[in-house]
């Protein structure tokens, strides 16, 4: 049986590290709920039997398919038989590190914007690109740990260049279609995103799908591992940090993002991303 290398590492983007990459093999379930990051992630699927949930579409997806998820793109990768072992490996990078390795014509954030323009997070890699890209995953992060100066720079060429290959093998072929998508929860997410800057109730919920509340919150639930209210503050806090980014006040993008006090917008968005709304305002404008 072949033999896959595994990166024993914390599920998650080390504090003040441009890029992360990962290789895993689990036989046990991991219990990951719907979330997103502050930075890029792309998605390579090796084998397994599982369920992944973007924005609401849901797929099953077979050896090769890949996910794209830019910043705050909401998703979960569900394992569902542990008698097979669940291979991945993705790339975690900041915008600022793919906005320093791309170039006047191909700059790396728009063109990652550009293919997943109108909700297209979905593509397939071929079986020799999906080898080559696990072999140059591999090689990052075994050269991961050496910081001597010449070893660190060489190690973000090299992701530079992994980052490009993978894109440009996807781009050839364009994202999967629509169809492969199941639509199940798709509208009601779509729905809320729409609409979370308003006060929005189960019952308005309900009233607009026409089926009772108690329907949605069993169903959103089972879904997401997440209740439709921890979703709503998600996606409001989301929309906040937007809308200081762009320089609106706090107390401000409090009321536009769909709070109704700042006491309640404060603790939230201070345990969603670590700091006050004045933190964050202060740290963007650096």
């Amino acid at each position: 049986m072949e033999q896959h290398r595994v990166w024993d590492r914390g599920n998650q983007m080390p504090p003040g590290r441009e890029f992360e990459a990962y290789h895993f093999v689990d036989t046990e379930a991991q219990p990951v709920y719907y979330h997103n990051h502050p930075h890029y992630e792309i998605y390579f699927y090796i084998r397994g039997h599982s369920r992944i949930v973007v924005e609401g579409l849901d797929l099953q997806p077979v050896r090769g398919d890949v996910l794209i998820y830019p910043p705050g793109i909401m998703h979960r990768n569900i394992h569902l038989d542990t008698a097979i072992p669940y291979e991945r490996f993705y790339f975690f990078a900041r915008r600022e590190f793919l906005q320093s390795i791309s170039a006047a014509d191909y700059d790396i954030p728009v063109t990652i914007e550009q293919m997943t323009r109108n909700d297209q997070y979905y593509f397939h890699v071929e079986e020799e690109d999906l080898k080559l890209l696990i072999s140059l995953t591999d090689e990052v992060i075994g050269a991961s740990e050496d910081q001597r100066p010449a070893a660190k720079l060489i190690n973000r060429n090299r992701m530079g260049i992994l980052l490009v290959r993978a894109l440009s093998m996807m781009t050839s072929r364009g994202p999967l279609p629509q169809s492969a998508y199941s639509q199940g929860m798709s509208r009601l997410i779509q729905y809320i995103n729409r609409h979370a800057m308003e006060p929005l109730s189960l019952d308005d919920l309900a009233g607009a799908f026409y089926v009772s509340k108690y329907y949605i919150l069993r169903e959103f639930k089972k879904y997401t591992g997440i209740s439709i209210h921890q979703y709503l503050i998600i996606r409001r806090i989301l929309i906040a940090q937007e809308l200081i980014r762009q320089g609106v006040k706090p107390k401000d993008a409090c009321i536009q993002c769909g709070f109704s006090d700042y006491s309640s917008f404060y603790r939230a968005f201070r345990a969603r991303t670590g700091v006050s709304p004045e933190q964050y305002r202060h740290g963007t404008e650096k």
